[in-house]
Protein backbone atom coordinates (compact mmCIF):
# COMPACT_ATOMS: atom_id res chain seq x y z
CA UNK A 1 0.00 0.00 0.00
CA UNK A 2 1.34 3.25 -0.66
CA UNK A 3 2.32 6.07 1.63
CA UNK A 4 -0.66 7.87 0.92
CA UNK A 5 -3.26 6.10 0.88
CA UNK A 6 -2.54 5.16 4.60
CA UNK A 7 -5.09 7.06 6.43
CA UNK A 8 -7.85 7.53 8.54
CA UNK A 9 -10.26 8.05 5.29
CA UNK A 10 -8.86 4.83 4.49
CA UNK A 11 -9.22 2.84 7.47
CA UNK A 12 -11.55 0.28 6.20
CA UNK A 13 -8.94 -1.09 3.99
CA UNK A 14 -6.35 -0.92 5.65
CA UNK A 15 -4.23 -3.95 7.62
CA UNK A 16 -4.44 -3.69 11.29
CA UNK A 17 -0.70 -2.43 11.97
CA UNK A 18 -1.32 0.62 9.90
CA UNK A 19 -4.05 1.64 11.98
CA UNK A 20 -1.52 1.34 15.22
CA UNK A 21 1.12 3.25 12.92
CA UNK A 22 -1.51 6.18 12.61
CA UNK A 23 -1.70 6.69 15.67
CA UNK A 24 1.98 6.54 16.58
CA UNK A 25 2.01 9.44 13.16
CA UNK A 26 -0.34 11.70 15.41
CA UNK A 27 2.07 11.79 18.16
CA UNK A 28 1.36 9.23 20.64
CA UNK A 29 3.62 7.34 22.41
CA UNK A 30 3.81 3.27 22.10
CA UNK A 31 2.41 3.08 25.66
CA UNK A 32 -0.86 5.55 24.91
CA UNK A 33 -0.75 3.58 21.89
CA UNK A 34 -1.35 0.09 23.28
CA UNK A 35 -3.99 1.56 25.88
CA UNK A 36 -6.11 2.86 22.95
CA UNK A 37 -6.10 -0.25 20.96
CA UNK A 38 -5.88 -2.89 24.25
CA UNK A 39 -2.21 -4.61 22.95
CA UNK A 40 0.78 -4.82 24.82
CA UNK A 41 3.48 -2.16 24.30
CA UNK A 42 5.75 -4.49 22.56
CA UNK A 43 2.87 -5.47 19.59
CA UNK A 44 2.58 -2.04 19.44
CA UNK A 45 6.36 -1.62 18.86
CA UNK A 46 6.40 -4.44 16.39
CA UNK A 47 3.20 -2.78 14.62
CA UNK A 48 5.09 0.70 14.24
CA UNK A 49 8.57 -1.78 12.81
CA UNK A 50 6.76 -3.47 10.51
CA UNK A 51 4.74 -0.20 9.21
CA UNK A 52 7.94 1.48 8.48
CA UNK A 53 9.76 -1.33 6.42
CA UNK A 54 6.72 -1.71 4.54
CA UNK A 55 6.76 2.35 3.64
CA UNK A 56 10.43 2.31 3.15
CA UNK A 57 10.05 -0.74 0.67
CA UNK A 58 7.13 1.02 -1.63
CA UNK A 59 9.49 4.44 -1.68
CA UNK A 60 12.41 2.44 -2.66
CA UNK A 61 10.29 0.19 -5.54
CA UNK A 62 8.49 3.44 -6.77
CA UNK A 63 8.68 3.64 -10.24
CA UNK A 64 11.56 6.24 -12.10
CA UNK A 65 8.79 7.71 -14.62
CA UNK A 66 11.66 9.97 -16.36
CA UNK A 67 14.06 6.26 -16.94
CA UNK A 68 10.35 4.63 -17.99
CA UNK A 69 10.40 6.98 -20.89
CA UNK A 70 14.18 6.95 -22.02
CA UNK A 71 13.81 3.49 -22.08
CA UNK A 72 10.93 3.11 -24.53
CA UNK A 73 11.25 3.17 -28.39
CA UNK A 74 10.09 6.77 -30.00
CA UNK A 75 6.96 5.34 -31.01
CA UNK A 76 5.78 4.04 -27.91
CA UNK A 77 7.47 7.25 -26.18
CA UNK A 78 4.99 9.65 -27.98
CA UNK A 79 2.12 7.24 -27.27
CA UNK A 80 2.75 7.45 -23.44
CA UNK A 81 3.38 11.64 -23.55
CA UNK A 82 0.27 11.82 -25.86
CA UNK A 83 -1.49 10.17 -23.00
CA UNK A 84 -0.51 12.11 -20.29
CA UNK A 85 -2.39 15.72 -18.39
CA UNK A 86 -1.20 18.80 -17.93
CA UNK A 87 -0.22 17.98 -14.02
CA UNK A 88 1.63 14.36 -15.15
CA UNK A 89 3.69 16.64 -17.82
CA UNK A 90 4.38 18.89 -15.18
CA UNK A 91 5.91 16.41 -12.85
CA UNK A 92 7.99 14.78 -15.49
CA UNK A 93 10.05 18.43 -16.33
CA UNK A 94 10.43 19.31 -12.63
CA UNK A 95 12.37 15.88 -12.96
CA UNK A 96 14.17 17.12 -16.12
CA UNK A 97 14.95 20.14 -14.21
CA UNK A 98 16.77 18.59 -11.29
CA UNK A 99 18.24 15.65 -12.89
CA UNK A 100 19.22 16.52 -16.38
CA UNK A 101 22.81 17.39 -15.72
CA UNK A 102 23.02 13.95 -13.91
CA UNK A 103 22.34 12.53 -17.13
CA UNK A 104 25.96 11.70 -18.75
CA UNK A 105 25.12 9.14 -21.52
CA UNK A 106 25.13 10.50 -24.71
CA UNK A 107 21.71 8.26 -25.91
CA UNK A 108 20.11 9.28 -22.82
CA UNK A 109 21.03 13.36 -22.97
CA UNK A 110 19.46 13.19 -26.42
CA UNK A 111 16.27 11.80 -25.82
CA UNK A 112 15.94 14.57 -22.54
CA UNK A 113 16.67 17.18 -25.50
CA UNK A 114 13.72 15.23 -27.88
CA UNK A 115 11.46 15.18 -24.41
CA UNK A 116 12.31 19.22 -23.18
CA UNK A 117 11.12 20.23 -27.22
CA UNK A 118 8.04 17.36 -26.54
CA UNK A 119 6.77 19.06 -23.43
CA UNK A 120 6.79 22.67 -24.20
CA UNK A 121 7.93 23.94 -20.59
CA UNK A 122 9.84 26.88 -21.00
CA UNK A 123 11.30 26.47 -17.52
CA UNK A 124 13.53 23.86 -19.38
CA UNK A 125 14.91 26.62 -21.71
CA UNK A 126 18.30 26.86 -20.16
CA UNK A 127 19.30 23.47 -20.75
CA UNK A 128 18.75 24.21 -24.33
CA UNK A 129 20.34 27.20 -24.63
CA UNK A 130 23.37 25.43 -22.87
CA UNK A 131 23.37 22.57 -25.54
CA UNK A 132 23.33 24.81 -28.30
CA UNK A 133 27.09 25.60 -27.24
CA UNK A 134 28.08 21.82 -26.60
CA UNK A 135 30.51 20.28 -28.38
CA UNK A 136 28.63 17.42 -29.35
CA UNK A 137 26.94 18.35 -33.01
CA UNK A 138 23.51 15.96 -32.19
CA UNK A 139 23.19 17.91 -29.00
CA UNK A 140 23.30 21.48 -30.65
CA UNK A 141 20.92 20.03 -33.50
CA UNK A 142 18.12 18.62 -31.29
CA UNK A 143 18.46 21.37 -29.30
CA UNK A 144 17.58 23.54 -32.51
CA UNK A 145 14.44 21.16 -33.24
CA UNK A 146 13.12 21.58 -29.50
CA UNK A 147 13.50 25.18 -29.21
CA UNK A 148 11.51 25.48 -32.92
CA UNK A 149 8.79 23.09 -31.08
CA UNK A 150 8.77 25.56 -28.26
CA UNK A 151 8.61 28.83 -30.06
CA UNK A 152 9.56 30.72 -27.70
CA UNK A 153 10.46 34.34 -29.23
CA UNK A 154 12.94 35.16 -26.47
CA UNK A 155 14.80 32.51 -27.99
CA UNK A 156 15.43 34.36 -30.99
CA UNK A 157 18.86 35.52 -30.69
CA UNK A 158 19.83 32.30 -29.63
CA UNK A 159 19.00 30.40 -32.56
CA UNK A 160 20.10 33.28 -35.26
CA UNK A 161 23.42 32.74 -33.41
CA UNK A 162 23.70 29.51 -34.59
CA UNK A 163 23.35 30.13 -37.96
CA UNK A 164 26.61 30.12 -38.01
CA UNK A 165 27.12 27.12 -36.41
CA UNK A 166 30.33 25.11 -38.42
CA UNK A 167 28.05 21.96 -38.74
CA UNK A 168 25.64 22.52 -41.54
CA UNK A 169 23.09 20.37 -39.78
CA UNK A 170 23.05 22.48 -36.91
CA UNK A 171 22.28 25.45 -39.05
CA UNK A 172 19.37 23.71 -41.46
CA UNK A 173 17.63 23.16 -37.66
CA UNK A 174 18.26 26.44 -36.68
CA UNK A 175 16.72 27.94 -39.85
CA UNK A 176 13.65 25.87 -39.23
CA UNK A 177 12.96 26.56 -35.96
CA UNK A 178 13.65 30.37 -37.07
CA UNK A 179 10.67 30.22 -38.91
CA UNK A 180 7.84 30.11 -36.57
CA UNK A 181 9.55 33.53 -33.94
CA UNK A 182 11.76 35.19 -36.55
CA UNK A 183 11.47 38.75 -37.90
CA UNK A 184 12.80 40.92 -40.26
CA UNK A 185 16.81 41.18 -38.69
CA UNK A 186 16.02 37.12 -39.27
CA UNK A 187 15.09 37.52 -42.83
CA UNK A 188 18.59 39.23 -43.78
CA UNK A 189 20.69 36.60 -41.53
CA UNK A 190 19.03 33.75 -43.50
CA UNK A 191 19.40 35.73 -47.01
CA UNK A 192 23.65 35.32 -46.14
CA UNK A 193 22.84 31.56 -45.95
CA UNK A 194 20.87 31.48 -49.53
CA UNK A 195 23.44 33.44 -51.30
CA UNK A 196 26.66 31.48 -49.52
CA UNK A 197 28.28 29.72 -52.59
CA UNK A 198 29.48 27.05 -50.55
CA UNK A 199 26.56 26.68 -48.39
CA UNK A 200 24.67 23.43 -48.55
CA UNK A 201 21.78 23.17 -50.84
CA UNK A 202 19.61 21.38 -47.76
CA UNK A 203 20.35 24.51 -45.57
CA UNK A 204 19.80 27.09 -48.28
CA UNK A 205 16.41 25.59 -48.82
CA UNK A 206 15.31 25.59 -45.20
CA UNK A 207 16.49 28.97 -44.77
CA UNK A 208 14.37 29.70 -48.19
CA UNK A 209 11.35 28.33 -46.84
CA UNK A 210 11.95 29.86 -43.40
CA UNK A 211 12.03 33.13 -45.02
CA UNK A 212 8.70 32.68 -46.57
CA UNK A 213 7.34 31.64 -43.58
CA UNK A 214 8.37 34.59 -41.61
CA UNK A 215 7.14 37.28 -44.85
CA UNK A 216 3.82 35.88 -44.54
Amino acid sequence: MEQKKISWENIDKLEDHFITYLLYKEGKSPKTIAKIRRMNKKEVEQHIIRSKIEINKKREQKEDLLIKIISMDKESRLEYLNKLNKEEREKISQDIYKRYIKFKNPDDRMILIWLIGELKNKRLLPFLRMELKSKNVNYRRLACSALGKIKDKDTKKWLERVLTDENPQVRQYAAKALSHIGDLETVNKLKKLTINPKEKEYVKRAAMIAITEILS
